[in-house]
């Protein structure tokens, strides 16, 4: 009986004993689900305004009435105010780039700024301290980092050439890894750009430039003049 009485308190110790390692796995795996989670949708986690106050016309401290003068043109207009003519398009709902003297347009003045984190692998769209929008991109890999630092950007191309280890790559090439948008910084080799390997986006895998979902980089190259101000950080 005294026999029995110990295998059967031995078999419910070890049954315990596995419960609990079960459970535990069960809670780590879970918890490794939330963080790869947490990671994965690091864009959506933080607060954003939104694009609506940019793209409309709609009254805004970050933004002017302006008639338009006999010989402007949208090309002038978005120089004198450092913004782009689709941003001056689209505010105004205009068809075309013929504006006429007289004309009266809504101007976006803000200044915008970008805030790229390469530990979550996200780009902020800011005006001052606002959070406008936040995009889900790819840094560089470990051995071919992005540098962190303070940029501007110099050069805006549509559907660019990429010339790599000696081979010139035409727009719509199958490997041209810019994709259809390239916003230069003034480090010679380094940019924002799109991407053919969307799959990748979310994930530090480039050769150090800031790559974006393609419409993604469309939409940014639309609204952010050349001068805008970029700020890489390793957080």
């Amino acid at each position: 009986m005294k026999k029995r009485t110990i295998f059967t308190v031995v078999v419910l110790i070890v049954f315990a004993i596995f419960a609990v390692l079960f459970l535990t796995g069960k809670q780590a795996a879970f918890a490794n689900i939330r963080l790869f989670s947490k990671d994965t949708n690091a864009a959506r986690s933080l607060k954003t305004i939104g694009l609506g106050p940019i793209l409309s016309s709609q009254s805004s401290d970050y933004a002017v009435a302006y008639t338009v003068e006999p010989g402007d043109s949208l090309a002038k207009i978005a120089k004198k105010f450092g913004t782009t003519i689709p941003l001056i398009k689209k505010r105004n709902a205009l068809q075309s780039d013929v504006v006429r003297a007289g004309q009266r347009l809504n101007i976006w003045t803000g200044k915008f700024h970008i805030l790229v984190s390469k530990a979550k692998n996200v780009l902020q769209l800011k005006v001052e301290d606002n959070i406008m929008k936040v995009y889900t991109v790819s840094t560089g890999k470990a051995e071919t980092t992005t540098p962190a630092g303070n940029y501007t950007i110099i050069t805006k191309l549509v559907n660019p050439v990429w010339y790599h280890d000696g081979k010139v790559y035409p727009p719509g090439h199958p490997e041209n890894g810019l994709g259809s948008r390239w916003m230069g910084l003034n480090a010679e080799g380094y940019g924002i750009h799109g991407t053919i390997h969307p799959d990748q986006i979310g994930q530090a895998v480039s050769m150090g430039c800031v790559r974006m979902f393609n419409q993604d980089a469309e939409e940014l190259y639309d609204l952010i003049p050349e001068g805008t101000e970029v700020s890489v950080v390793d957080k």
